[in-house]
This record gives C-alpha cells, sequence and structure tokens, in this order.
C-alpha cells in the first residue's frame, strides 16, 4: 500500500507540475531583496557568558550584510533591576566593518559567585534588523563558583576499568575547586574529549566505546572533611557500551552516600552508621573504598550496580598518585608429605610497594594491633620485596585473615589490607580414608541450572576441563566418600549416597577468592535448589557420579549465582565393577531445566555485579 500511495504522490505532482507549465508560456521567478542595514546577533552566541573575576567587561558581538559606510545603532537594553551591569544603549560600525561589539561592563568584586543574571539586548528599529536573522540576544552572566586550578590533576579509573574488565589507566584531567565551599572540587568530564581514556577507546577506529552527548560528566567531589570524602550528586560517564540498542542508556553513576542522603538521612547520621562508605583526602590524594558507587542505565536514582573498585582515585594539582596497594589471592590448601597443611596464594604489590610484611591471623583478631605490633617488632613477619606466591601454615580449620603491609624505600608504612579467606584442613578428623578407584573428573559435563543476560547458560566459573582424581571411601562410614583432588589440586570434595544411589552433600566453600567483593566462591547441590522433582546429583546406571553443581557467593545473605552445570565422575573400569550402589536414573534424561536463576553478573559485561539496595530500609539512626 506505501509503494501505491508513493506512485499516486508522484503522478499527482507530475499532472500538477504539467498543469502548470501550460498556463504560460513563460514563467520568471524574481527573488525578494531584503533592504536597509540587515545587523543581526549570531545564532552561534552561547546562551551563558561566564564572567572573569580579573576582568571588568565582556564584548557582544553584532553583525551587518551591508557593509559600506560608518553606522551607529540603537540598542535596546534590558537587565535585573538593582543589577551590577552597565550595557551600551548603541554600537557602532566602522565604514567596511561587518562586527561591532556591545560593551557590558560590570565590578568584579561585587558580583556574587555561582549567580547568573539574564540581560537582553535588541535591535528595535526595523529599519535596521533582517528577516534573516536575530534581531534579539538573551544571555545569563555570571561568575562561576568553580575555578579551574592552575596545573592538571590525575584521575585513575576505577569506575569503567572495573566493571568492562579494562586496564586501570591513570592519566591528566582538569580539576576545578569551589570558590564559595573550600575542599569541593569538580573533575572535568574524566572520560570525555581530551582525555587519554577517549584517546584510546572512543576516538579510534574499532572504538570499544561510543560518546552518547551527554553533558553531565563531571565529578563532583566534597572533600571539606578530609576523612569522610564523597561524591556529591550524580553523574554520566558519556559511553554508550553498545546495549543502547537494548533500551540501554549511557552508564549514569552516584555514591551510595548520596542515595542515602536523598532519602532522607543526615550526613552526620551516614558518617556515624556507614563510615567504611567513604573516601579519604591525604596528601593531595583522593581515595575511594571499594563498591561506594552505585549505577544504572536509565537515569534514574534506583541503583542497580556497583560501580568501582579501589582503584578509583583522584591526584589534586601538584601531587601524583602513587600505588602503595596490596591484595591477597587464596589459592587453596597445601599439604604436605608430613601431612601438615599450608594456606597458600598469591600477594600482589603495588608498582610503589619497595617492600611488604606479611602474616595470617584469625578471624576476630584486632588487624589493627597487629599491624602496630609488626611495625614495633613485637611480632614478626614475613617479608617479600615483588609480588609473590606464598604459604603459611596452619594447623585448623576455620577463617582467617592474610594482613599485608606495604613500606615504602625509606620503610616507612604507607598502607595495609587484610583479605578473609577460609580455610579446610581436608574434611572431618573422624574420617579413614581409603582409595577406592581412580578415574576421570569431568568439571563442566553440561553447563546448567544459572543464565547470563542473554539466557545461555553459565557453566562451572572456573571454566571447561577433564582431570584424573582418585575416589575415597571412609571406612568408618561405608556412606561417606569424596573425590581429591577436586577442582584445584589441595582441594577435596565429600558427599554422601544413599541405597539408591542418591548423593547428597553439604555446601562446599572453595577458599577461592571469588573477586566480586562478596568473598569466596562456594558450591551448593542444584537438586535442593531447583526445586522440579528432578534429582541432579546421582550415581547413574553406569555407575557415572554425576553432580548437579551450583556455584554461587553470600551475595547478602542470599544467593549470588556464579554458574552451574552437570559434572562427572567416571571410574575406572576396575573401579566401576566395584560399585555396587549405582541407582537407576540415566544421565542421558537430565536436560536444560525450564526455570533457571539468573547468574548475579548478567548485565553488561562480565563484571557488572548488582547493588542490592532497597530505598525503604536506607533510613539510619
Amino acid at each position: 500500500m506505501k509503494r501505491i500511495f508513493n506512485y499516486c504522490t508522484m503522478l499527482l505532482v507530475s499532472v500538477l507540475a504539467f498543469s502548470l507549465g501550460s498556463c504560460t508560456d513563460e514563467y520568471e521567478y524574481t527573488p525578494a531583496v531584503a533592504e536597509g542595514e540587515q545587523i543581526y546577533f549570531s545564532n552561534a552566541l552561547s546562551s551563558t557568558v561566564e564572567l572573569n573575576s580579573n576582568q571588568s567587561s565582556i564584548q557582544i558581538p553584532v553583525n551587518r550584510i551591508q557593509r559600506s559606510g560608518a553606522l551607529t545603532v540603537p540598542i535596546e537594553v534590558t537587565v535585573p533591576e538593582n543589577s551590577n551591569y552597565q550595557v551600551s544603549s548603541e554600537v557602532t560600525f566602522n565604514d567596511g566593518d561587518s562586527v561591532a561589539y556591545i560593551n557590558v561592563s560590570y565590578d568584579p568584586s561585587a558580583i556574587e559567585y555561582g549567580k547568573y543574571d539574564t540581560i537582553t539586548v535588541a535591535i528595535k528599529d526595523a529599519q535596521y534588523t533582517t528577516p534573516y536573522g536575530a534581531s534579539t540576544y538573551t544571555f545569563a552572566a555570571g561568575l562561576s563558583e568553580w575555578k579551574t586550578m592552575t596545573n592538571k590533576g590525575y584521575f585513575r579509573d576505577g569506575i569503567v576499568a572495573s566493571l568492562y574488565g579494562l586496564d586501570v589507566m591513570t592519566y591528566q584531567v582538569e580539576v576545578q575547586e569551589n570558590v564559595l565551599t573550600p575542599g569541593k572540587y569538580r573533575v572535568i568530564a574524566p572520560y570525555g574529549a581530551g582525555t587519554e581514556f577517549y584517546n584510546t577507546y572512543v576516538d579510534v577506529d574499532s572504538p570499544v566505546f561510543k560518546w552518547t552527548g551527554e553533558t553531565s560528566t563531571s565529578i563532583v567531589i566534597d572533600a571539606t572533611d578530609p576523612n569522610y570524602v564523597y561524591i556529591d550528586g550524580d553523574f554520566y560517564t558519556g559511553l554508550d557500551d553498545g546495549m543502547s540498542a537494548d533500551g540501554q542508556g549511557a552508564l549514569h553513576v552516584f555514591s551510595y552516600v548520596y542515595y542515602y542522603l536523598l532519602n532522607g538521612n543526615s550526613l552526620d547520621a551516614v558518617k556515624a552508621n556507614v563510615p567504611e562508605l567513604f573516601g579519604k583526602l591525604e596528601d593531595g590524594i583522593i581515595t575511594f573504598p571499594e563498591n561506594c558507587l552505585l549505577a544504572n542505565f536509565d537515569g534514574s536514582m534506583n541503583p542497580m550496580y556497583y560501580a568501582n573498585s579501589s582503584d578509583l582515585a583522584v591526584a589534586l594539582p601538584g601531587y601524583e598518585i602513587t600505588d602503595y596497594s596490596t591484595s591477597f589471592t587464596y589459592s587453596g590448601r597445601f599439604t604436605d608429605v608430613a601431612g601438615n597443611n599450608y594456606a597458600q596464594g598469591t600477594i600482589t604489590l603495588g608498582a610503589d610497594v619497595a617492600s611488604a610484611k606479611y602474616l595470617v591471623a584469625a578471624d576476630g583478631d584486632d588487624v589493627n594491633e597487629i599491624i602496630n605490633a609488626v611495625n614495633e617488632g613485637t611480632i614478626e613477619a614475613n617479608e617479600i620485596k615483588a609480588t609473590s606466591e606464598v604459604k603459611v601454615a596452619i594447623s585448623e580449620s576455620g577463617k582467617y585473615n592474610m594482613i599485608v603491609i606495604a613500606y615504602d624505600s625509606e620503610g616507612e608504612m604507607k598502607a595495609h589490607s587484610s583479605t578473609a579467606f577460609t580455610f579446610d584442613t581436608g574434611g572431618s578428623g573422624s574420617a579413614n580414608w581409603t582409595a577406592y578407584s581412580t578415574g576421570t573428573y569431568n568439571q563442566n559435563y553440561y553447563p546448567n541450572f544459572v543464565i547470563d543476560e542473554n539466557n545461555n547458560p553459565v557453566g562451572n566459573p572456573f571454566g571447561d576441563g577433564s582431570y584424573s582424581t582418585t575416589l575415597y571411601v571412609d571406612q568408618n562410614d561405608p556412606n561417606h566418600y569424596k573425590l581429591e583432588p577436586w577442582l584445584m589440586e589441595n582441594l577435596s570434595f565429600e558427599f554422601n549416597v544413599d541405597s539408591n544411589g542418591i548423593i547428597t552433600f553439604s555446601d562446599v566453600n572453595t577458599g577461592v577468592d571469588s573477586q566480586t567483593g562478596y568473598g569466596n566462591v562456594l558450591v551448593t547441590n542444584a537438586t535442593e535448589i531447583i526445586d522440579n522433582g528432578t534429582t541432579y546429583s546421582f550415581i547413574d546406571e553406569n555407575n557415572t557420579f554425576v553432580f548437579g553443581l551450583m556455584y554461587y557467593v553470600n551475595y547478602n545473605n542470599s544467593y549470588g549465582w556464579l554458574g552451574g552445570a552437570l559434572e562427572t565422575f567416571t571410574p575406572s573400569s576396575n573401579g566401576a565393577s566395584m560399585i555396587m550402589r549405582h541407582g537407576t536414573t540415566s544421565l542421558k534424561n537430565i536436560n536444560k531445566i525450564n526455570n533457571p536463576v539468573k547468574s548475579v553478573t548478567a548485565g553488561h559485561a562480565k563484571n557488572f555485579i548488582a547493588a542490592p539496595v532497597d530505598a525503604n530500609t536506607l533510613k539510619l539512626k
């Protein structure tokens, strides 16, 4: 129908053209010519004019098309009552000039910072105007409360890099200070044009992000109290990650503190109840704690994601950001030939750390007291001078903290970290394990149970892989089994099997830091979580051990799903013949479930962690 309509329209136009052409043999068109001096204001003039506190006047350009002869044109001026502005009542063009200027003078000492007055200048005499340009110009004039600092500062990106898995960049940015509120700063468009970030990820042939054109892209930081620094208000990064076609806009960010304030809490209450949400200003460097910012993509003040890592920092002009960071990644238990157990992992040191001392403390010990004792020499600690693999002897299962203290080249303590982990010495002390069968473990046989933002199954978060392992039976309890190694070289997996071949087990703490801010990766039984009457952990008819495993983090006392899969242990031929407790369920009959759970990282990128914030619970004492 649309094509028919377009065709008919063309036909009608053709008929009209023929009819008009047939009315006369010749048709001449003479365009109208504007007369007079044709004076106008350019439509490129800004609606806001920023004054300079070191000057006392500004010039407003006026244009004309007719350039010959000198000309003085009267100007009608409208200014606020009792204002500090004196505006010329006429403007003079010299012979041959196309531009003249209206002078606006003011006393900078009498101008109130942050207050803008509306001024209108107009050419009212019609003999001077032109129909092709504006005869009136209205603008707001004032002194900004923000003053650009003489030198540039530095911005270390802990927002976009954290969310999208990019390398952390540190680069120069323009910083302004508030002249009305000393200690309040504004970082000008840290992801915008002219920054190293923009040149790396936006202004390239194959951009990672597109620029959205948002205007509120500067970050306001309230550091009036150096011990309680927070981002005041909200801002946009100005970046489109490619999800806008799905109805998602630019990344919109605001601080947890600001969100509390919006919900009716006083700043003093926020300081008293959640001091861990604030950053610090020390030696010209502003730092922020992890997950103190919130984000969404709809421009509202409803949080969807945590938005930052502890990398986020700003160096005020005259200072540089140093990296005295330390971190510990727990990799598991190591047991030597003598049966001694060790917690092992990697300590990572920041670029400026000259040396570091580390030790393990039991959960509940006073970390600050321990650090003081190490520095005083009353408690011994191990020392490293570079990022290193470490192991510390531990004799009992439980919760522990790896404390790492960073020092500069002068031996002065600069920073410290404390990382919690759970250590398992390898099962119950009453078990009497005997090797039962060797075999092959497939840790991602069939991804199931958990889906991503595209509704695709998210398998074992540790990835695909098959490896040889050993099945043990507890001589004190023939229903009690374990696989060792499992998942990692020094980790085991204990479970029970009933007379029908149904496998049950308690949730497993892998001891591996999830890198999400929610502690270690935990594992649970899909049979207990997926309430559809199906058993997902069992010994099948072919003597294959099937485990329906779902990986998660403790997500504010709820499940934060990371992935899930059917995983299998296939005994060797000799071992299979020994297993007498196989069931009747077939692995082949297990299909993709109809109602999978959503991955906690489902969103724009793998590192987006949902922010479980409810405005109704945000009232503080």
